[in-house]
């Protein structure tokens, strides 16, 4: 076989996925592991394959690169819809990718664009499989493409062992094809509690919202962060916390859930915040109980600011945690109740808590993220060659 090491590799992204959502965490995953594998010391070319809308996003990621970075970046706009040609490829195999965007030796796939036809090895990134863990949060779920996707792949890498597990279970997969490359998490050198600045200079007060002190929650539309659940917890142990803990929601809510929470004292709803660092850094814990996560990055992002978290015993996030974090069974709301009560009385569980969390971060960099995807993009290279 021949040692690729030293070798220049070439690849293309699937940067649509990453830069149609700025938001999204996709958008985190992917910019990061661009940033990470452009700053290694290493011949990489890679190219990011994207429609052409999304050009002044990518131009803005670009600019805030270093120029040796840059330099080993190409862009390549596509002057079709991705959708439209996913709908091609699923009646059709006849448009190569090469045809599309030029020849290269790897594909890497972030969401399902994945052709039916490509030269090169073919890799696809999965995040989770929510979809099918929790069908009945996700009736309408057109999950074709992802299938499709699945089925066309050369390779895959999940982004926990517990997504691996899922991915092979569902789609009988052999594990030798799966490679688990967890995701990183930029640390956080300061804890801002005297203020929180990034939106506003006060965005709790300027909300409405007078507290001492209070808790952090995430929500999603597809309800699979628990938030109803998290609430009720919270309001079983109200009275016993110390005067003035209130519990903040972050993120998008479904209508019924909007009402819901308007029901409980003491729990605020304030949507989507660009930054969610400076609320992290000031918040008391956080109250990660989701019900399903692929790998549950808000974990370490608590991690970097110093902030105590109480998360879920299932699918990724006790390999996330550790033993950094309390751990509940998401579906047992006294469970979850009396983890807030210690994390918000007891000051030892804190600082130990803090200081495992500290100590849990180092296991994750967006640097050892870009290392270990680099040794994928190596063996399947060497193995094809």
């Amino acid at each position: 076989m021949i040692d690729r090491k030293g070798q220049d590799i070439n690849v293309l992204f699937d940067w649509d996925a990453v830069v149609r959502n700025p938001h999204s965490g996709f958008y985190t995953f992917g910019t990061n592991l661009i940033s990470g594998l452009t700053a290694l010391e290493e011949n990489l070319s890679l190219t990011l394959f994207f429609q052409a809308r999304y050009q002044g996003i990518s131009k803005r990621f670009l600019t805030g690169l270093t120029e040796c970075q840059r330099n080993r970046i190409r862009t390549r706009k596509c002057p079709f819809k991705f959708r439209w040609i996913e709908r091609l490829w699923q009646l059709f195999p006849y448009l190569s990718l090469e045809a599309l965007a030029g020849n290269y030796e790897l594909y890497h796939c972030f969401h399902h664009f994945m052709p039916p036809r490509f030269s090169g090895q073919r890799i696809l990134t999965v995040h989770d499989l929510r979809r099918y863990r929790l069908p009945h949060l996700y009736r309408r779920s057109n999950l074709l493409p992802f299938e499709l996707a699945v089925r066309r792949a050369d390779h895959f890498i999940c982004v926990s062992n517990a997504t691996k597990r899922d991915l092979c279970s569902i789609f009988n997969l052999n594990p030798r094809a799966v490679d688990v490359v967890h995701l990183g998490c930029k640390e956080k050198l300061t804890r801002m509690k005297q203020s929180i600045r990034g939106e506003d200079e006060d965005p709790l007060k300027t909300r409405g919202i007078k507290c001492k002190r209070f808790l952090l929650a995430f929500s999603s539309k597809d309800r699979r962060k628990n938030v109803i659940s998290i609430a009720r917890a919270f309001d079983l142990v109200r009275e016993s916390l110390p005067q003035g803990t209130v519990l903040v929601i972050i993120g998008k809510l479904r209508r019924d859930e909007k009402a819901k929470l308007e029901s409980f004292s003491m729990v605020y709803q304030v949507g989507e915040v660009d930054n969610v660092y400076p609320w992290l850094s000031q918040s008391y814990g956080l109250v990660f109980a989701s019900l399903y996560e692929g790998f549950g990055l808000p974990i370490l992002e608590a991690f970097s600011t110093r902030t105590p978290v109480i998360t879920s015993n299932c699918s990724s996030m006790p390999e996330v945690a550790g033993d950094a974090a309390i751990l509940v069974n998401p579906k047992d709301i006294r469970e979850m109740a009396e983890a807030i009560k210690r994390l918000c009385l007891d000051e030892e569980i804190r600082k130990e808590l803090i200081r495992q969390g500290s100590k849990r971060l180092k296991q994750f960099s967006w640097e050892k993220s870009a290392k270990k995807t680099l040794e994928v993009y190596r063996r399947l290279l060497k193995s094809k060659s």
